[in-house]
């Protein structure tokens, strides 16, 4: 009799709480690069504005992370947040710099900007 409460319990939880553990995917609101266009060899502000919708979620305290990426140019982010420098090169011309977001839970958004070089 024990094992068939135990059983009708946590089936009942399980279909009443599902939606408790659903981890909603990070999304990139938008990324801002200051001054674009800029100068060969110039210094450029990076930010990247995400957020995390687990607010109906026992996830919602979760962490967002931040990694920048750049083929062309040095990039610096000093603590993996939403702020970044990029050094661009000194050959004119445009270029893509990615920010990828990630929470605890391994949800993940990319975005994309390019940057002019003049």
């Amino acid at each position: 009799m024990k094992n068939i409460f135990l059983a009708t319990t946590v089936l009942c939880i399980t279909l009443t709480f599902p939606s408790c553990i659903h981890n909603y995917e990070p999304v990139i609101a938008s990324i801002s690069a200051t001054p674009n266009p800029v100068n060969p060899g110039g210094i450029v502000t990076l930010t990247c504005s995400a957020s995390d919708d687990d607010d109906s979620s026992i996830l919602k305290s979760e962490s967002l992370s931040y990694d920048w990426y750049a083929a062309v140019g040095e990039i610096i982010s000093e603590e993996s947040d939403n702020n970044a420098t990029w050094t661009a090169p000194q050959e004119p011309g445009r270029y893509s710099i990615s920010c990828s977001v990630s929470d605890e839970s391994d949800g993940l958004d990319i975005a994309t900007i390019e940057i002019v070089v003049e």
